[in-house]
């Protein structure tokens, strides 16, 4: 009687250890720069499974790994900090550095597909990072709240090569345009990535030269195509989770916020929405 209970114990005790092993894989889905598994010396890449003891050795400091665990966790794998300058490899074990997000909060708050105008253009863009997806994004503002006119206009303030840069922010009635190509194509040089950091943006009267600060925060411009596949690395993970359709959306948009801050509501549901429905 007591073999049997001690071996029955074993067993549940194995099973228990497997079940904790396996929910603290981490599936990568998203990769910045080059990130080696050191154990292999190949590169990862989207689908690929670290185990909490695997090794990873970054190519740069801000180099990092996006990934969910199979209790839907999402975490960013990065280096916390620079290395001592006599340590040159910057490698580190997976579940040291594994960081789970905290920002669900976000997208409650500027979440708004139902929102037909904009009327608080701080809270739409926030403070942080604020996303485009694709090379241009149309936000329609409630007159009553902001007017647009030769008068009134948007104007975006940042730095290129250490200048300073202003551009009009381009409109039809009441509705501006923001456009990637306008807005990485300078006086100043060209930016040669899709982010603009500490974008200031500013409500300018050229009557009275006058501007009053909105809000500033880094502006990214999301490539639809590499979306798609880091989405399509996470669809198969939901199905498996028995989601509903809804469910999984909601999941997409949240791990969206996440990762790549505010962004426009209306286009990340119809991003999200189309690619979900489309799936099997």
């Amino acid at each position: 009687m007591m073999k049997s209970f001690t071996r029955l114990l074993a067993i549940l005790l194995v099973m228990t250890a497997t079940q904790v092993s396996a929910q603290e894989n981490y599936i990568v889905t998203r990769i910045k720069g080059k990130v080696v598994n050191y154990k292999t010396g190949t590169s990862l890449q989207a689908g690929d499974i670290l185990q909490p003891e695997d090794k990873v050795t970054f190519d740069t400091f801000d180099s990092y790994v996006i990934s969910i665990n199979q209790n839907m966790g999402r975490y960013m794998i990065k280096l916390h900090e620079p290395p001592a300058p006599e340590n040159l490899q910057l490698t580190a074990v997976v579940k040291d550095i594994a960081i789970p997000t905290k920002r669900r909060s976000l997208m409650a708050e500027r979440y708004k597909p139902e929102q037909s105008e904009v009327n608080d253009l701080r809270e739409y863009f926030g403070e942080e990072r604020f996303s485009v997806i694709g090379d241009d994004v149309e936000i329609p503002i409630d007159p009553a709240s902001v007017k647009i006119d030769d008068n009134h206009f948007l104007v975006f303030y940042y730095r290129v090569n250490n200048n300073p840069v202003s551009k009009k922010i381009g409109y039809d009635q009441n509705t501006v345009k923001i456009e990637k190509d306008k807005l990485l194509s300078t006086s100043a040089g060209v930016i040669s990535t899709d982010e603009i950091p500490a974008v200031s943006v500013y409500l300018y009267e050229p009557s009275t030269r006058t501007s009053d600060k909105i809000t500033s925060f880094d502006l990214v411009f999301v490539n639809p195509d590499e979306l798609t596949k880091e989405f399509q690395t996470i669809l198969p993970i939901l199905r498996k989770q028995n989601m509903d359709n809804n469910a999984i959306k909601k999941y997409l948009i949240e791990y969206f916020y996440d990762f790549y801050g505010a962004t426009d509501s209306r286009s990340i549901k119809n991003f999200v929405d189309k690619l979900v429905d489309a799936s099997k």
